[in-house]
């Protein structure tokens, strides 16, 4: 049986809302332990995997294959000491493994590019309605601003983290497009998460410093409060 009472605490410690598989539903607070446990500490054994959780083996396998499922996380073989195969460390999929859309979003952005002088405005335009459409789907209507970012921008794969000052994002769900299509794709993420903050602030917007040294995008919100 699931260590629930401890998982839940977990939840509440590290906040955010749980993202969703390929089905659509949310992810239980088991599997979005564990994911979030790869991600921040991977690759790691199922054993490790369950020493952090408190769930049982079989549990956290069968939570393991769907996230992989999801595309969320992949396998790969440990290395091998002595006799015996050895066994899968699990870690998070790359970030432009997790889309399927990549190609899609590419040659969308090229489509773009050429058809505008300035693509990034009519981009960074789409990428305002489609983060108020986003904003409106929220579980929770009473989130400020930066908590409805942090949670949708988690919840979007971009994995968030909170400086205190500004936020930076490790991972882009489109990483292969925003290379090439900085200007295009960058632009869209960018009005995305001003939608957002407006849905919460009129008078909010977001500036994002994207593909910084350090390896992560730097997302710097302005709101009223």
């Amino acid at each position: 049986m699931e260590n629930n009472r401890g998982l839940e605490g977990a939840s509440a410690r590290r906040g955010g809302t749980a993202r969703r598989g390929a089905d659509g539903r949310r992810y239980s607070s088991s599997r979005e332990q564990i994911l979030r446990e790869v991600e921040l500490r991977g690759p790691l054994a199922i054993s490790d995997i369950v020493a952090a959780t408190g769930l049982h083996e079989n549990t956290v396998r069968e939570h393991l294959e769907r996230l992989r499922s999801d595309g969320r996380l992949r396998r790969r073989r440990a290395e091998a000491h002595g006799r015996g195969r050895p066994g899968w460390r699990w870690e998070a999929a790359r970030a432009d493994d997790v889309s399927p859309y990549a190609g899609l979003a590419l040659a969308l952005a090229d489509s773009l590019a050429g058809a505008a002088d300035d693509p990034a405005e009519p981009a960074r335009a789409a990428g305002v309605r489609w983060g108020a459409e986003i904003a409106q789907q929220h579980e929770d209507p009473q989130a400020d601003a930066r908590t409805l970012v942090m949670d949708l921008m988690r919840e979007q794969g971009f994995a968030p983290h909170d400086s205190g000052d500004d936020i930076v994002l490790h991972r882009c769900p489109l990483l292969a497009a925003a290379a090439r299509r900085t200007d295009v794709v960058c632009a869209v993420h960018e009005g995305m998460i001003a939608g957002i903050l407006r849905s919460r602030d009129e008078h909010a917007d977001a500036e994002l410093d994207p593909m910084r040294a350090d390896g992560g995008c730097g997302l710097h919100l302005r709101t009223a409060s």
